[in-house]
């Protein structure tokens, strides 16, 4: 998630259209000599410009954006969701305010796949510092808060295998993506919290999915696993059309 704050130049780009100004103000020795101090001017607005442009292009660009779509989501940040949701990362502010079902749709499957991302990143990342300490300090416990995720995120098991307890939104209607990815989870043996968005608060419906889809009674009585009545939070894009998602807790 990031805030959406004015764009801010590189400090070099400013420098360096202040040193054309200085330069020319130098050679400004006689009238004869003098530029035009309003070209000077323009040719640094020009500078400046065209580094906000490639500013933008490039934040697009990390977070899979067109420069179109970098466009609308500032302009939507300066209107009512800006204040509503301040702290709303691009994807999800374009979801929330798409304007067809299309667009919500694209704008669900990019932020899944750019969670994704990021979440394999920083899997990745913690099992190298896990063997590091193992290599560093073989006898002494690691410190939960040197870790990268915050503590009780993950544990070790007897092993000494990293597990990740997952948040797992699902729908058990029409979603065969919602069972493939919660059987296959269940086969690593993840720790997971599963939110069902559309039982309509019946609990038979989540225990029969359950049944359905192989989770193990056993581990749902050892709290390994639970299972729960989801919601729909339109801010982070989570809606039975952009299901399943994975989370770490």
């Amino acid at each position: 998630m990031i805030t959406k704050k004015p764009a801010v130049l590189p400090v070099v780009t400013m420098t360096l259209a202040m040193t054309l100004l200085a330069s020319q103000a130098a050679a400004q020795t006689t009238p004869e000599s003098r530029l035009d101090a309003s070209a000077v001017i323009q040719e640094a607005q020009r500078m400046l410009e065209s580094e906000r442009t490639r500013t933008r292009t490039e934040q697009a660009e990390a977070w899979r954006l067109t420069e179109r779509d970098w466009e609308r989501y500032e302009a939507l940040m300066e209107g009512p969701r800006g204040v509503w949701s301040p702290n709303l990362d691009p994807i999800t502010a374009l979801g929330v305010e798409a304007r067809s079902a299309e667009e919500r749709r694209r704008y669900a499957e990019l932020l899944v796949q750019v969670e994704r991302a990021r979440t394999e990143r920083e899997l990745a990342f913690q099992r190298a510092y896990d063997a590091a300490w193992q290599r560093l300090y073989p006898n002494e416990m690691p410190v939960d808060e040197f870790t990268l995720r915050p503590r009780n995120a993950f544990h070790f098991t007897d092993e000494g295998a990293l597990q990740a307890r997952l948040t797992v939104h699902v729908a058990v209607n029409d979603c065969e993506r919602c069972d493939s990815t919660v059987r296959e989870l269940l086969a690593q043996g993840t720790q997971m919290d599963i939110f069902v968005l559309d039982s309509d608060g019946d609990d038979s419906v989540i225990r029969d999915w359950a049944r359905r889809v192989g989770v193990p009674a056993d581990r749902v009585r050892a709290r390994d696993i639970t299972l729960n009545h989801g919601q729909s939070d339109p801010e982070r894009g989570i809606a039975v059309g952009s299901l399943p998602q994975v989370y770490p807790r």
